[in-house]
């Protein structure tokens, strides 16, 4: 048990003892009032049971007294006068236990039964005064009695008084109450002020042990500052303060004592060798770390001198290199101070930090800011600096300056169908066979990607064409990557003249430009850089920006040809061309933007507007197709069959009237996606057909893989015709084989009637071409120009005979 609750316990003790004497006053006080009421009771019942006995005082001096006992007359007028004057109820009884008189006339001369324990016979019996409870079936409290014997002239015991004093018991207590109730409040005040000044005494004293508890501990684990600083003039505020001077002489001790060992371990354990030398340069002090870093050890160092250890022992600071005895060198940053005194030299402090580490570590970082982290080359920012300088270098000379830019063909394929750790084993062997393939001081360097750059300095232009035909021989041959043959070319842009350039990023950017130049060519290839390039690409960028907001500003226009029913004579179909009208250049036929938009991935987007408005316009034409063809982009897009799905629903075309083409090349690049892609396609209800049939990847598998509904003959087919045999029975045997299969043969490029009448007589069913029809712009609501000179309402120029 702690302090706290002791001292508590002892007030509550002391409160406890306040609550008992408090309880025996009580008891005390109501014993009295119940003693007081009994003799006061007694008083008066032996008052009557006097004039019970002896009779009542004459009413005139001299007069006589006749004893009540005897008079039943007079006792019962007697009691019933104590009853109406003093409302007191009183019964007679003799010897024998019969009531001689009652406040109840009934009762009158029967026995007295209200005495269960016979008291009232044993006050008889003896003479004795006695007390009694009377119960009865009326009350739920008792009545209390008093019996007192009646006395006669010769003391001889003749009957008793019974004498109910329950009122009186009650007035006495009814006198005391006040007292009792000042009694209690007073118990109970001092009772909490005991309780309270307790907890207010056991808190203070356990406040302040708890103090000097908490700053011991404190002590007792090294912290000596602490203090308790309490106040006050009793035992404990002396405990205490002696405390806080035990405190504090304790805390100067110990930082006297710390301050040395701090100092000490602080030389000992510093990562920095740290010396001390004297007037005459030995050194007289040494940690651990200088012993290391020396090579030497504490004990080699230590009186050595320091002109034999130390890189330098000259104010301020430097680096230089350490040989140690085992042969190993270190690179060193120090700092030298002087300890001078009064104007004398007397020796000086050396800090000693070794560097190798962070100098190995600059020279890696500048590497790698410098060169590329898979090939080792050179990256972009060195190339710059490079070719900046040589290009300083050839204007002061008159030297030649040359760049190569290379980017490899096919890299891609590889890196997606092998992975990314065979793309980087290609581009490493690149990188071996340019270096290999070049002189010793040319400088190749890897720009990002599959792009990589040569800069050839003090070479003519015969020479750099020969390296550049080099560099195309040895990139040329197979690359074997993870097993797998792998072949890839590249194209080379040339810049022959960097000097007379006045930036090395313009070099570069024209070299890029050359190397584009070259691709376009037909990759494979190298490219010297003309002006012209440079201006032709800006009208790339140029068409290409306005390219980009053509469909957003209204610029295309949708033009169709009409695809004629050889059998009929009408207009069996339509196919939807598009046009872009340039603000700037006019309307432009599809050749002139189509391949920039596919470059771009613009096309995604214009084929969707082609598809709106070709369903659009149709929707207005009775009995009759409209043909729309899709890209290689708009056919990967996830939601195509959705795009199309809108199309038919917002136009109201029916789908049976749509016919989707595409051309060899887009359909066989992956059978198996386009397949699926197709057949959710005619899920729809449109058709397919395969444009330019015979012209790309030609077979008669996958006319039996590719769910597909017409075929378009290549008018590379058709040209000709007229006078070749051979090509005539190749021409038929296509149209045939395409109504075997069910299918529609649509002959395009027909121009003349020659053509015309080869095909009829072939059995073609359908043809297209200017002969037959011009492509035409489309008028508001659908109706065909009246513009296009062989289109008249409807109408096409097939020859009468051929109807």
């Amino acid at each position: 048990m702690d302090v706290r609750h002791k001292v508590l316990g002892a007030f509550l003790a002391a409160a406890a003892l306040v609550a008992v004497t408090g309880a025996v006053v009580l008891q005390a006080n109501a014993a009295a009032a119940r003693d007081a009421a009994v003799s006061a009771a007694e008083q008066v019942a032996r008052g009557i049971s006097r004039d019970v006995a002896l009779g009542l005082p004459p009413d005139r001096i001299g007069g006589t007294t006749a004893p009540l006992f005897y008079n039943p007359g007079a006792l019962a007028s007697y009691l019933l006068r104590q009853q109406e004057t003093q409302n007191r109820d009183i019964v007679v009884v003799d010897r024998f236990g019969r009531i001689l008189a009652d406040a109840v006339p009934d009762e009158v001369g029967t026995t007295f039964a209200e005495d269960p324990d016979g008291e009232v016979a044993a006050t008889i019996e003896d003479g004795r005064t006695r007390l009694f409870e009377e119960r009865s079936d009326d009350s739920s409290e008792p009545m209390l009695q008093l019996v007192v014997p009646i006395l006669g002239p010769t003391h001889r015991v003749n009957g008793a008084v019974i004498l109910e004093y329950t009122q009186l018991y009650d007035q006495m207590m009814a006198a005391t109450k006040p007292a009792r109730r000042a009694i209690m409040a007073a118990v109970l005040v001092c009772v909490l002020l005991v309780a309270l000044l307790g907890a207010a005494i056991a808190a203070s004293i356990t406040r302040r042990i708890t103090s000097l508890t908490r700053a011991v501990q404190v002590i007792r684990d090294g912290d000596y500052s602490r203090r308790v600083a309490l106040k006050g003039r009793d035992d404990i505020a002396r405990l205490g303060h002696a405390f806080d001077d035990m405190a504090g002489r304790l805390e100067r001790s110990a930082r006297e004592i710390l301050a040395k060992e701090y100092t000490d371990s602080i030389l000992a354990n510093a990562g920095e060798g740290i010396c001390g030398v004297d007037a005459g340069n030995r050194i007289t002090f040494a940690n651990a770390a200088a012993g290391r870093i020396t090579g030497l050890g504490v004990a080699g160092v230590l009186g050595a001198d320091a002109a034999l250890i130390l890189p330098a022992a000259d104010e301020g600071e430097g680096e230089g290199t350490l040989h140690r005895p085992d042969g190993t060198t270190v690179r060193v940053a120090y700092t030298t101070s002087t300890i001078t005194k009064n104007g004398a030299r007397l020796g000086a402090v050396v800090v000693l930090r070794d560097v190798s580490r962070q100098r190995a570590l600059e020279r890696d970082l500048r590497h790698q800011a410098l060169h590329d982290g898979l090939t080792g080359l050179p990256n972009r920012k060195l190339f710059l600096d490079r070719l900046a300088h040589a290009m300083t270098r050839a204007r002061a000379a008159g030297d030649r300056v040359a760049v190569l830019y290379l980017d490899l063909d096919g890299f891609k394929k590889v890196n997606d169908s092998l992975g990314h750790n065979a793309g980087d084993q290609l581009l490493r062997t690149t990188a071996e066979r340019l270096v290999a393939a070049l002189r010793p001081q040319d400088t190749v360097a890897r720009l990002g990607g599959d792009e990589f750059a040569v800069l050839l300095e003090d070479a003519g232009e015969a020479a750099v064409r020969g390296l550049a035909r080099a560099c195309l021989d040895a990139l040329n041959q197979p690359f074997l990557v993870r097993g797998r043959t792998a072949v890839v070319s590249v194209s080379i842009g040339i810049v022959p003249d960097a000097e007379q350039h006045s930036d090395a990023d313009d070099v570069l950017r024209d070299a890029d430009v050359a190397m584009y130049a070259a691709k376009a060519k037909g990759k494979g290839c190298y490219q010297v850089f003309e002006s012209r390039m440079h201006e032709e690409l800006l009208d790339r960028l140029d068409s290409e920006s306005r390219l980009r907001d053509a469909v957003h500003r209204g610029e295309l226009r949708l033009h169709v040809q009409p695809v004629v029913d050889l059998a009929g004579g009408g207009v069996a179909g339509m196919e939807a061309l598009v046009r872009w009208a340039d603000p700037e250049r006019g309307l432009q036929q599809p050749g002139a933007f189509i391949p920039l938009a596919e470059e771009t991935g613009l096309i995604a987007e214009i084929d969707r507007w082609v598809l709106f408005e070709a369903c659009r316009a149709a929707a207005d034409w009775p009995d009759t197709w409209v043909s729309v063809n899709l890209s290689a982009a708009t056919l990967d897009l996830p939601d195509l069959t959705d795009r199309v799905a809108y199309a038919l629903s917002t136009t109201g075309l029916s789908p049976r009237r749509l016919v989707l083409e595409l051309t060899e090349t887009v359909l066989m690049r992956d059978v198996t996606v386009t397949s699926a892609r197709l057949e959710e396609l005619r899920e729809l209800g449109v058709r397919i057909a395969i444009d330019d049939f015979g012209t790309g990847y030609s077979s008669l598998g996958y006319l039996r893989d590719i769910p597909v509904d017409v075929l378009k003959v290549d008018r590379s087919f058709i040209d000709g015709l007229a006078g070749n045999a051979r090509q005539q029975q190749l021409v038929s045997a296509v149209i045939q084989l395409g109504h075997t299969l069910g299918l529609k043969v649509v002959t395009e490029g027909v121009e003349t009637a020659d053509q015309l009448r080869l095909l009829t007589r072939m059995g073609a069913r359908y043809a297209q071409g200017y002969h037959l029809g011009r492509p035409g712009p489309v008028e508001e609501q659908g109706q065909l120009s009246t513009n296009t000179a062989t289109v008249r309402a409807g109408t096409v120029n097939v020859p009468d005979d051929f109807v």
